[in-house]
């Protein structure tokens, strides 16, 4: 988690390995993130469990494919549009 914004991808991957019994400097070296961080970041997920914060994360994926489909059917149907524009 070497950027500032971390995603829930790396949250659920830090949570699973200091969960798994992975000590913090093995979580600095892999994702780069602190001993505090991995705190906080326990503290701010606590109330939701694992199961919960993976469902989010394969919602929020599902949500960028949809928002990508919609996009692309929009530019066909504009396509369409101008095509039987230009016929008439």
């Amino acid at each position: 988690m070497k950027n500032k914004k971390s995603n829930e991808h790396q949250v659920l991957k830090v949570l699973k390995d200091y969960n798994a019994g992975k000590s913090g400097l093995e979580l600095f070296e892999k994702y780069g993130v602190y001993g505090t961080n991995i705190f906080e970041l326990k503290q701010k997920y606590k109330d939701l469990g694992m199961d919960i914060l993976a469902e989010l994360v394969n919602l929020n994926a599902e949500n960028s494919r949809l928002k990508n489909m919609y996009a692309e059917l929009c530019i066909q149907h504009r396509k369409l549009k101008d095509l039987l524009k230009e016929d008439f």
